[in-house]
């Protein structure tokens, strides 16, 4: 056992932990639920870092207390682990699909396995089947012990589940790379697991979150926050992907018709519920591997690669039909009108304003048709 590299290495995560709770001031300042959840795992993976670190200090010493210092250090390590893992179940989910009630649905099924566990750990405490500290307050994992990584190994791997099961119904995502938080935990975990005296695995759970919340800095500067959308940089991004990739693209331009007598006449809190019913409608109606775009004010983008004019027509009628079942379904004190204009371009041999102006121009000839002028 290297206790220099132990203390150092623990160490050294701890930090990572304390940085990245002072650099997620504001976003905690929130006080949304996944916020909550990751402050959470911050602390429990600094709480880790550190309390890995005395338990080796006080391992084989003897002193007042030490002995029971060391029970509760490792009793809560082995928490703090399963914990860990069934938080970031939750986190993932609330990444997902942003809606706490379905972590309020499906809580106490989920916390189950982690609750059985925790019971064994209080009966450990008379019994040492889990772990044992002998007389000479060296540690000893027990059999049992190895049993521990279930529970955290399969919340681990049912975050995987969640995110395949989202993947097929909404599409691919950009903002949540969930093996940059994994992979280091699995290699951690499996080395920590097969070679005792190795102390790696809490350091590589705060690399995990260092990463995840270096994406979710990419999310905030791509997505639009009110209705949840691309914006307007991410299109230029795309934009710029396709060209270097020799890729068609098709897309299609949306406006809100009469979005200014909204706001005037019913008020701003209102206009931006038409643009978030407007947001909903463009997530449900257009495939999986499209991007809906919030390009500017009451303007949409939905943008596909590899797509013909035909292809986006599609689309645009899918659109309209989806548009029609809200308008039908809900009780807004306006129907949500849209003038949609299609156009596909090869951007290898197209700029981007010429294409943007393509669907521009299809919009206001539909505009037009449908209201004989210029509708805002």
């Amino acid at each position: 056992m290297n206790l220099q590299s132990i203390i150092i290495t623990n160490c050294l995560g701890f930090a990572m932990m304390l940085v990245l709770l002072i650099s997620s001031y504001i976003v905690r300042r929130q006080r949304r639920d996944k916020d909550k959840v990751h402050t959470a795992l911050i602390l429990l993976t600094a709480s880790g870092c550190f309390t890995e670190m005395y338990t080796y200090l006080v391992d084989g010493r003897h002193f007042a207390g030490a002995r029971l210092l060391s029970y509760i250090g490792n009793t809560w390590l082995f928490f703090a682990n399963i914990s860990v893992a069934f938080l970031w179940c939750i986190y993932t989910d609330l990444r997902l699909y942003q809606k706490p009630e379905r972590i309020k649905e499906g809580f106490l099924k989920l916390s189950v396995p982690a609750l059985v566990f925790f019971a064994l750990l209080l009966l450990n405490l008379p019994l040492h089947f889990v772990f044992s500290i002998d007389a000479d307050n060296v540690y000893h994992r027990e059999a049992v012990g190895y049993a521990f990584y279930l529970p955290t190994l399969g919340y681990l791997f049912y975050s995987l589940v969640l995110r395949e099961r989202f993947v097929r119904r909404h599409g691919r995502l950009e903002f949540f790379p969930i093996w940059m938080f994994l992979t280091p935990i699995f290699i951690g975990a499996t080395v920590q697991a097969v070679i005792y005296g190795i102390s790696v695995g809490w350091c590589a759970t705060a690399l995990g979150l260092i990463g995840m919340y270096m994406s979710e800095q990419n999310e905030l500067s791509y997505v639009d926050p009110l209705t949840r959308l691309f914006n307007r940089s991410y299109l230029d991004h795309k934009l710029l992907e396709y060209r270097q990739n020799g890729k068609r693209a098709g897309g299609l331009m949306i406006d809100i018709d009469s979005f200014k007598a909204i706001n005037d006449r019913f008020g701003h809190t209102v206009g931006d519920r038409a643009l978030s019913d407007t947001a909903g409608i463009l997530s449900r109606a257009v495939p999986p591997d499209a991007l809906c775009i919030r390009f500017a004010g009451d303007e949409f983008v939905v943008l596909r690669k590899d797509s013909s004019l035909e292809m986006m027509n599609e689309i645009k009628e899918a659109v309209l039909i989806e548009l029609d079942r809200f308008n039908s379904e809900n009780e807004r004190p306006f129907a949500l009108s849209l003038s949609i204009g299609a156009a596909s371009s090869d951007l290898t041999a197209d700029s981007n304003d010429t294409f943007l102006n393509a669907m521009d121009k299809r919009m206001y000839e539909m505009k037009r048709l449908s209201h004989g002028t210029e509708v805002r």
